[in-house]
């Protein structure tokens, strides 16, 4: 009794330390992935981030890891004692007889084959079910910040069946992991079964007193007794029984494999700014000289949006940058904080190009007030704070008083301790904006940079934030940009921007004299001043007039145009950013080129770049013409376009494709039938294939998915010479052969 009672307490701990060991493991483990992945992508480039899904980022920290968690976890351990209980029983049933250990291994083979089928269905159903996940979380997290936008419109159910799609696709994925799993587990209690009764089969034949002889195996008559082939059959339990075990962890080991997977795709995407590895020995704050010298920049190769700037700074001048959307404003001032890296020339700060400064001396010299002010969860003193960790209440005070936000912080009822709800939402835009130049006070840096930091105000506020940055700007390098050219008046220089080129500089006064591009756009904003007298009644602006540039359709235009290929619930889900708005001329000083004064203009929402050349928007549209009739012609016909697909890396063509089956997988596997062999490539990427009398590349749930003309696409109708973006360095072209 007293040997019972002391195994038994033993083998109670033996699987307490099991299981113990086996969550500390799996904590960890996760803990640490986490840490590695959230580290990582704070430090990928904003331009990758652009690209991206917020919810499925999401759902890759989360959820991904929690299925690696999940296995450690419940098949850890399972894993680790059943393959050393196969080792272990293997060899002892060898040394009582090789014979019968072949003869109880002859359902190995079969067994592999079967593990092989079935675990690769239900791989491939895990990534599916991991990708669907994901969407899951990127649609339930737009919704949410867009409830407003949902009410107002009343698109309830349009967004409860776009969520339902993702969650149906993530059902069917599971209950097909589920069948083959319920299929996979009896079929090999039914190989066990079988081995076992070989092994009994003959094993009683020789104890019989008869011989046994296969080509690989043979046993003599009499050579075992009853009493060993009960031993042998205890093993053989011993042996078959692990197999049972982990035949049922092949969904588990499915889920964490692909959730590896989604994860390793993140890894794998280097930061495309690389601190310096030079070491540093000179001053932590900066004077705030800026120079750009020739400095060139494109997201996308070969489509450059800063051309050849070259601008000086002096310390402690006050700068503002002005001219239309999309012309590279916001882009040439991110460059100072090293967001993006130029492609050719060079920015120095303080005569020390800023690629040799370490990022933390760099970005601690630049403060940034953005049109959309970010406060986090905590209370505001914490979000003061930022600017300086550490810094005392009298000195977040006096910051805020600098802002003109303290009387309205001690006038709440938790003061500096009051919780900031989620993004700021109990504090007004104005408050939001006075909370985020008290930040920038707080930092002191010599550099800061205003984008737009009055966008979205109304008079008066804008008034209280105006007066808080006029205290903020005091003896510092202040780069602005704005729209709003009438506050203007304070800076020292104003530079005009167009087509990523400073086209015109100077005073407020001067440019305004010059006629210019600059006083075009200032003519604009007065024209519906109440003072005006123009005899103008018109209420949307001409996108052309004679004081203002030809600004044409963007050649994305055309991207629209054939989206309507598509099938409409499948073009529905396509290139959300891509949306074009049609925008009535009315003005009567249309160019030659118009062939009717009231004709729509098309003008694109992104800040893209516009294409001045005469005729262009005619050209195009007469192309387009020509391209719908001979695709629809075709189509008629049922004659599919002999095409190919060039693979572009580099700016070097690697390979040539010919598009000579229905369908073909673009991906990084050697198996597949495009195969890129670069880590910016997922394993599956897209696909091509014919539909609707045309070939169509889709994406494939990707990590960097596809680009056409720098916007994200999810799937395009091809025409010839369509140049399809990978990744800034990896081109897909189309060609249609003759």
């Amino acid at each position: 009794m007293l040997l019972l009672a002391i195994f038994g307490t033993l083998s109670a701990l033996l699987v307490y330390l099991e299981l113990f060991l086996a969550t500390f493991v799996a904590q960890n483990l996760g803990a640490r992935l986490r840490e590695q992945l959230f580290d990582h992508l704070q430090r990928l480039s904003m331009d990758w981030h652009e690209k991206q899904k917020k919810g499925d980022l999401v759902q890759r920290v989360t959820g991904n890891i929690a299925d690696i968690e999940k296995l450690v976890t419940d098949g850890l351990v399972d894993l680790l004692a059943g393959t050393l209980t196969l080792v272990g029983v293997a060899v002892i049933m060898l040394l009582i007889s090789p014979e019968y250990t072949l003869l109880a291994l002859a359902v190995a083979p079969v067994l592999f084959l079967l593990v092989s089928g079935y675990t690769g269905g239900i791989k491939a159903a895990a990534r599916k079910k991991a990708r669907a996940a994901g969407k899951i979380a990127d649609v339930a997290t737009e919704d949410i910040n867009a409830l407003a936008v949902i009410r107002a419109f009343t698109l309830e159910k349009r967004e409860n069946l776009r969520f339902g799609l993702h969650v149906g696709t993530h059902r069917e994925a599971g209950m097909r992991a589920g069948r083959l799993q319920a299929q996979f587990t009896p079929l090999v209690s039914v190989l066990v079964v079988l081995g076992t009764i070989i092994v009994v089969g003959v094993g009683g034949y020789v104890a019989a007193g008869y011989g046994f002889n296969l080509s690989i195996v043979a046993i003599s008559a009499s050579t075992i007794d009853v009493g060993t082939l009960v031993l042998f059959l205890t093993y053989l339990k011993m042996l078959y029984q692990p197999m049972r075990d982990l035949s049922k962890l092949a969904t588990l080991a499915s889920n964490g494999a692909s959730g590896s997977e989604r994860i390793q795709e993140v890894f794998d995407q280097a930061p495309e700014v690389v601190d310096t590895g030079i070491p540093y020995d000179g001053p932590q704050r900066l004077r705030g000289e800026i120079s750009f010298e020739n400095a060139t920049f494109a997201y996308l190769k070969d489509r450059p949006v800063l051309k050849g700037i070259s601008l000086h700074i002096p310390a402690g001048r006050r700068v503002a940058l002005v001219g239309y959307s999309g012309s590279g404003k916001t882009t040439l001032a991110k460059l100072i904080p090293r967001f993006y890296q130029i492609d050719d020339g060079s920015l120095k700060i303080d005569g020390i190009d800023t690629r040799n400064y370490p990022l933390q001396v760099l970005r601690q010299n630049v403060s940034m007030v953005l049109q959309d002010s970010v406060l986090f969860e905590g209370t505001v003193r914490e979000n003061i704070e930022i600017g300086l960790p550490g810094a005392s209440l009298e000195e977040v005070i006096d910051a805020a008083d600098k802002a003109n936000i303290h009387e309205h912080i001690i006038s709440m009822p938790g003061g500096y301790e009051t919780i900031v709800r989620e993004q700021g939402n109990n504090f007004s835009a104005g408050q939001r904006q006075r909370l985020a130049i008290a930040r920038a006070i707080l930092r002191d840096s010599p550099i800061l940079i205003l984008d737009e930091p009055t966008a979205n105000l109304d008079v008066e506020v804008e008034a209280e934030v105006m007066h808080a940055l006029n205290t903020l700007i005091v003896g510092r390098t202040v780069l602005t940009i704005s729209h709003r050219l009438s506050t203007l008046g304070h800076v020292d220089e104003i530079m005009v921007m167009h087509h990523g080129q400073i086209i015109e500089r100077g005073t407020f006064k001067v440019l305004k004299r010059k006629n210019g591009l600059f006083a075009s756009l200032l003519e604009e904003q007065n024209r519906y001043n109440l003072d005006r007298d123009d005899g103008e009644d018109t209420l949307i602006l001409s996108a052309f007039s004679t004081t203002t540039p030809l600004m044409s359709v963007s050649p994305l235009t055309d991207v629209t145009e054939r989206l309507a290929a598509i099938p409409a619930h499948k073009a529905s889900q396509t290139r959300k950013d891509s949306r074009v708005h049609l925008i009535p001329s009315h003005s009567s000083n249309l160019p030659h080129i118009m062939s009717a004064p009231a004709a729509p203009v098309l003008l694109p929402s992104f800040n893209g770049h516009t294409d001045k050349r005469p005729g262009h928007r005619h050209n195009r549209e007469k192309s387009a013409t020509r391209e719908s009739d001979r695709v629809r012609q075709r189509k008629e016909t049922n004659i599919s376009i002999s095409a190919q697909v060039l693979v572009e890396m580099n700016g070097k063509v690697v390979e040539k494709y010919r598009l000579d089956k229905s369908m073909l997988t673009i991906g990084r596997f050697p198996t597949s039938d495009i195969q890129i062999p670069s880590q910016r490539v997922s394993r599956f990427h897209a696909l091509i294939h014919w539909q609707d009398a045309r070939w169509v590349i889709e994406d494939a749930e990707s990590l960097n998915g596809l680009s056409y003309q720098g916007h994200r696409i999810d799937k395009i109708a091809l025409l010839n010479g369509d140049r399809i973006s990978i990744d800034s360095s990896i081109i897909l072209q189309y060609e249609e052969l003759s």
